[in-house]
């Protein structure tokens, strides 16, 4: 299997309003490894880790993916200099 070129407009087909994902990437790992990123509106880290992993989840089910197996969730931080500039 390899990462098909059109797995951002896959993915992104498969979401829907109340997903509330801004933005969405694809980092291919390899040929076979991918990482999909989501800038998504949240509440919370931990609500932000469930959500996203929801959302994978049923895109793996309703295979909007392709056939694929859910590794891992997590929310990378920003550094509080990155977020001070860009408070108003």
């Amino acid at each position: 299997m390899e990462v098909p070129d059109d797995l951002r407009a896959a993915a992104r087909a498969g979401l829907c309003p109340r997903d509330r994902v801004e933005h969405l990437a694809v980092h291919p790992q390899s040929a076979e490894h991918f990482t999909l990123g989501f800038y998504l509106l949240s509440d919370s880290l931990e609500e932000a880790e469930r959500h996203a992993e929801a959302v994978c989840r049923r895109l793996l089910g309703a295979r909007a993916l392709p056939a694929a197996h859910l590794l891992d969730v997590g929310v990378p931080l920003m550094p509080l200099s990155v977020l001070e500039r860009r408070s108003p």
